[in-house]
């Protein structure tokens, strides 16, 4: 329901369901008793990833968004990048935050890490112009963070460049393919570890989405994109087959604000 980013382009399908490239990407993505198969088509992207969207959608978008996000999400991003740093105080630390939108995490990052007197540099990247532009506004007070225009799937980052690579709310709006593509190089890009959390799909969060999206959301774009982002999202085993496929070892994933989010972090 987030980020704004530039997916592969998608063979021909119907509206919702796009085939996969692999024989595995299906079955990876087939419905359960618990959630439906995966909802998702490139070619028919969420409001916020169009060209033609309009601005000020979007911006009121991003402000909805940084509210949900201050009532959780910022502190569980805190919460697990203490849990990789551990105990031993840090004198410097780099982070890469992918697709970032407002980069309201990483200004909750850099908040933190003032009050700890840690030097920090987070490089705050996103595939949207118009996205950053309100980015930029909103970091003007924060010179640690350096905003950059670029496709997750073409990152001309060097592995190891950064000491955590993190993601939020954004894997959703990928192919399982690319999706894969993404988690492979946050594992390459990481020195000490990575954190991803993204929306979870199931029945109840799809049809938590849809009661909201037709009462009391008003944006135009949280009603379309809500619902849209659930049936997207994956779930905790397709994540797990995923993570494993694009090359990352040591790590877990847990449900996290009930059964709507769920956050993967690893160590290297």
């Amino acid at each position: 329901m987030q980020r704004t980013l530039e997916p592969d382009s998608a063979p021909e399908g119907n509206r919702w369901t796009v085939e996969e490239k692999s024989a595995s990407s299906r079955r990876r993505l087939r419905g359960t008793l618990f959630a439906p198969a995966r909802q998702f088509d490139p070619n028919e992207p969420e409001l916020m990833d169009r060209p033609d969207v309009n601005k000020a959608w979007l911006r009121e978008e991003l402000e909805v968004l940084e509210k949900i996000n201050r009532f959780g999400a910022h502190r569980l991003m805190l919460r697990y990048i203490s849990q990789l740093l551990g105990p031993k105080k840090v004198e410097e630390l780099s982070l890469l935050d992918l697709a970032t939108g407002a980069a309201d995490i990483p200004r909750a990052i850099v908040a933190w890490a003032r009050k700890k007197g840690t030097k920090i540099k987070v490089t705050a990247v996103d595939g949207n112009e118009e996205v950053l532009r309100s980015a930029r506004e909103w970091c003007r007070d924060w010179p640690e963070i350096q905003l950059e225009r670029c496709n997750l799937l073409e990152l001309p980052h060097l592995p190891k460049s950064f000491d955590i690579v993190l993601c939020s709310l954004a894997l959703h709006h990928f192919t399982s393919n690319d999706a894969v593509r993404v988690l492979r190089r946050m594992n390459e890009l990481a020195r000490i570890g990575y954190v991803l959390n993204d929306l979870q799909r199931n029945w109840l969060t799809i049809w938590t989405a849809e009661l909201l999206a037709r009462t009391i959301m008003r944006s135009p774009i949280v009603r379309h994109d809500g619902p849209q982002s659930f049936r997207a999202a994956f779930t905790v085993s397709e994540l797990r087959s995923m993570a494993t496929e694009g090359g990352m070892k040591d790590f877990h994933i847990r449900r996290r604000q009930g059964i709507y989010r769920m956050v993967l972090s690893g160590t290297k």
